[in-house]
Parts: structure tokens; C-alpha cells; sequence
């Protein structure tokens, strides 16, 4: 091969690496989007059942907190399935042409529960749930 080939493939190698740890960095912020989200909205809950004085509403917000837990989770899969992706990328030779394919990597331990049961998902909306409860049985009480 030739060194002005070996030296293009290495530089396109280099691109796949960045365009690959572009989408992860998309979705580690989506993760924490979906976070700052929903602590907002569960202060404006909170604000509201204590305005109105209606501290069963905090019961019916289990659900809206169980689905940002859920998209959470899933984006945190799909993370660890581009880390996977770049990893490989990664380890593969730079004298060979790159592919630039960009997809997850689906391999084991990326099930669709994976995500959710991290201990960084689960224990942030599960907390948040339990939150909800002390403060609405402290209301009624």
C-alpha cells in the first residue's frame, strides 16, 4: 500500500471515530435532558398539589416518571451500543479502509431492560417516586 493511501485511511479512520463519539455524546445528553426534565416538571407537580391542596395528584404522576426512567434507559442502551461500535472501530486496523458505519452495536448485554435497570437510572426514578410519596402522605396527613 502506499503511504499517501495508508496516511488517507488513517485520517478517514480518525473521522469515523469523531462522527461515532459525536452520537454518543447526543446521547449521554439526551440522558440528562430527560433528567433535568423531569425534575422540573415534578417541582411544578409538587407546587401544584401543595397550591391547590390536592396531594393524591402526586399519585398519578408515578406514571410520567416510570416513562422518562424508561426513555432514560433506552438511550443509556443505545450509548452503550455506539461505545461498543467505537470500540470496535477503534480497535481495527488503520490500514484498512473504513467503513463510517454508524449503527449500535446490538451485542450481548445491550437487552432492552439493560438501560433500565442501571443502577443510574433506576435508583435517580425510583428516589424521585418515593419522593413523591413521603411529600403527598405528609400532605394529607
Amino acid at each position: 500500500m502506499k503511504p499517501e493511501q495508508e496516511q488517507l485511511w488513517a485520517e478517514m479512520h480518525m473521522k469515523h471515530l469523531e462522527m461515532l463519539q459525536s452520537v454518543i455524546t447526543r446521547m449521554a445528553g439526551n440522558s440528562a435532558s430527560l433528567k433535568n426534565y423531569c425534575m422540573t416538571i415534578s417541582a411544578a407537580i409538587i407546587g401544584l398539589a401543595a397550591a391547590i391542596s390536592r396531594p393524591e395528584i402526586l399519585y398519578y404522576t408515578t406514571p410520567l416518571i416510570l416513562i422518562f426512567g424508561i426513555l432514560d434507559g433506552h438511550y443509556l442502551r443505545l450509548e452503550r451500543a455506539f461505545r461498543d461500535q467505537y470500540n470496535s472501530v477503534r480497535r481495527s486496523g488503520t490500514a484498512e479502509r473504513p467503513d463510517f458505519t454508524i449503527s449500535p452495536s446490538w451485542t450481548a448485554g445491550h437487552g432492552i431492560f439493560s438501560g433500565l435497570f442501571s443502577w443510574s437510572v433506576w435508583l435517580f426514578y425510583m428516589s424521585l417516586i418515593a419522593v413523591f410519596v413521603v411529600i403527598a402522605l405528609l400532605m394529607s396527613g
